[in-house]
């Protein structure tokens, strides 16, 4: 079973845990897959339909992947705040997505919006915060999607934080 460390995130290592606070001044790279396959088994059995995989790295989860990084050999390489000329609305059933920490608040609003643009029934989102409001609509699209589920798993770091996996549907 594979386990998630700081030597396989350079940035994170080499600034000692502070990119979130650092901002973007760091890359972000990843050099392998950090779910591992026991997590990517229960990640995928919460897809519906055809999967779009957001900021997906070394994983190769989803029917597509998106990623900025041409090293990681996605299926689409472009920023994930910025997949318009590339993702149609509504395109995908289902879109995951385990962002980079890169401390730019934009970015990240940006990214949310556009989740919610290309998803027509679910979005899974992992990251350190729950992209909700106190009701439970999705932060970018009040009126399209829901939390339904909230599933946290730990990597197998000393004192590593947990992993918050957000699963919103569509609202019927």
């Amino acid at each position: 079973m594979g386990s998630v460390t700081y030597k396989n995130q350079p940035a994170i290592n080499k600034t000692k845990g502070n990119v979130p606070l650092a901002g973007t001044s760091h890359i972000y790279r990843v050099q392998k897959k950090l779910w591992n396959d026991s997590i990517e088994d229960v990640l995928q059995g919460l897809f519906i339909g055809r999967t779009l995989h957001v900021c997906c790295g070394k994983s190769l989860l989803g029917d597509v992947r998106l990623d900025a990084d041409a090293e990681n050999n996605p299926d689409i390489i472009c920023d994930a705040s910025k997949m318009q000329d590339f993702v149609k609305d509504n395109e995908f059933e289902t879109v995951i997505c385990d962002p980079p920490y890169n401390g730019n608040f934009q970015w990240n609003h940006d990214l949310l919006a556009e989740l919610s643009r290309v998803a027509s029934k679910r979005i899974i989102f992992q990251h350190w915060f729950i992209p909700a409001n106190p009701t439970g609509t999705y932060k970018k699209a009040q009126e399209k999607f829901i939390l339904s589920d909230v599933l946290v798993w730990q990597p197998k770091t000393y004192f590593g934080r947990v992993q918050v996996v957000s699963v919103f549907d569509a609202v019927s």
